[in-house]
């Protein structure tokens, strides 16, 4: 007679690999549920990884613009059609021959410079021909009375680069209509203030070397032509998306080894000698 033979260890349903691993669990609605977060997780790690170089990119080609555009100083009288219009001409170098109409016309909000909080100063001036282009003359703080320095009666002459209007976005601070303070930049909400028509470019005045003495407001300079740290925020990206898979594949590996965490050691446990 034969011998009867033993109940089987393992489940019908059971995936045990032949090394003995069992991947049954891999489909229960927990796991199913934590795979669709590890996805969610390292794809999001990844995206913002794509996204950082593409803000690479575009920083390479600001810097590549406004290379370009200050290559040459330009008459502001000698742009073309009449005067300066548009965002084709943003960070173009200019000079003009100005007569300031008013020296502190409205301020800039939430500005810095410094580390040190405080607001950009607009002035409204009058070209050659009679147009009025609003001027942005500098950084001011806010947590002190300053006093401002007066600009030149009469005709002056000024340089500095064109800049272009900064209209609201889909976030922001809106702008009443009401006091001489703006959220932004924009020449349409100046010129509403000033109750005439200005350019859809401000000019923003070139420092001035003052031998180090701390006048107000202060011109600013232009962004710094360099890459930034996008590329490298896309490799910690990367890295972290490439660790996620490593820990939750090995996390993965352990519970199909029969380990409940994936830091902790198996333990054989030895059968007592019989004898």
């Amino acid at each position: 007679m034969a011998a009867p033979t033993a109940p089987s260890s393992q489940s019908a349903d059971s995936q045990a690999a032949p090394d003995g691993r069992d991947w049954a669990f891999a489909r229960r609605p927990f796991w199913l549920f934590s795979h669709l977060f590890a996805l969610s997780v390292v794809s999001l790690f990844f995206v913002l990884g794509l996204w950082q170089l593409d803000r690479h990119g575009e920083r390479q080609d600001l810097n590549a613009l406004i290379e370009a555009r200050t290559a040459e100083v330009t008459d502001l009288t000698a742009m073309p059609d009449g005067g300066p219009d548009g965002a084709e001409l943003d960070y173009r170098r200019v000079t003009a021959t100005v007569t300031y109409i008013d020296e502190d016309f409205v301020r800039i909000a939430n500005r810095s410079q410094g580390g040190v909080a405080g607001r950009h100063v607009v002035a409204i001036a009058e070209l050659a021909d009679g147009s009025a282009i609003a001027i942005n003359r500098g950084f001011v703080p806010s947590n002190a009375e300053v006093d401002l320095d007066s600009v030149p009666t009469g005709q002056t002459e000024v340089s500095g680069w064109l800049r272009a209007t900064v209209a609201q976005g889909l976030i922001g601070a809106t702008d009443s209509g009401e006091g001489d303070v703006l959220p932004r930049f924009d020449t349409e909400q100046v010129a509403a203030r000033l109750g005439r028509p200005l350019p859809t470019v401000w000019l923003q005045l070139a420092p001035d070397d003052d031998g180090g003495l701390a006048t107000f407001p202060d011109p600013f300079p232009l962004p710094p032509l360099d890459e930034g740290p996008h590329r490298s925020y896309a490799v910690q990206w990367f890295i972290f998306a490439t660790l996620g898979i490593i820990f939750y594949g090995a996390l993965v590996w352990r519970r199909a080894s029969g380990s409940k965490s994936v830091f902790a050691t198996p333990v054989t446990v030895e059968e007592p000698d019989g004898t």
